[in-house]
């Protein structure tokens, strides 16, 4: 939802390197499919150990294919969902992810 000049600093998706995980960042916004198809299918062909997207705010926290899916939720506009959200993403020998749910129910 933001504008073409907040959006013009800001690449669609990107790959950082966090330890030894590659971790894909995209916003999933797009037409067709559900926000985490377009998610996945941003990083086709990509060794990715987790994928973490928005746009729906709704949370998600899960494996598929062997990658962790991570959308955080929204700690600002929780749309439908019951709860405001926001996400942990732990990196050490292991990647871990975890939601924090808040407001009102």
């Amino acid at each position: 939802m933001d504008g073409n000049d907040v959006k013009s600093l800001f690449p669609d998706k990107k790959i950082i390197q966090a330890g030894k995980f590659r971790i894909g960042l995209v916003h999933g916004h797009g037409i067709g499919k559900t926000t985490e198809k377009r998610a996945i299918e941003a990083f086709i062909g990509e060794k990715v150990d987790c994928i973490i997207y928005g746009h729906s705010h709704i949370p998600v926290h899960k494996f598929t294919e062997g990658i962790l899916l991570f959308n955080p939720g929204s700690a600002t506009d929780k749309r439908r969902q019951k709860q405001f959200s926001y996400g942990i993403l732990e990196v050490g020998e292991e990647l871990s992810a975890k939601h924090v749910f808040f407001g009102a129910n």
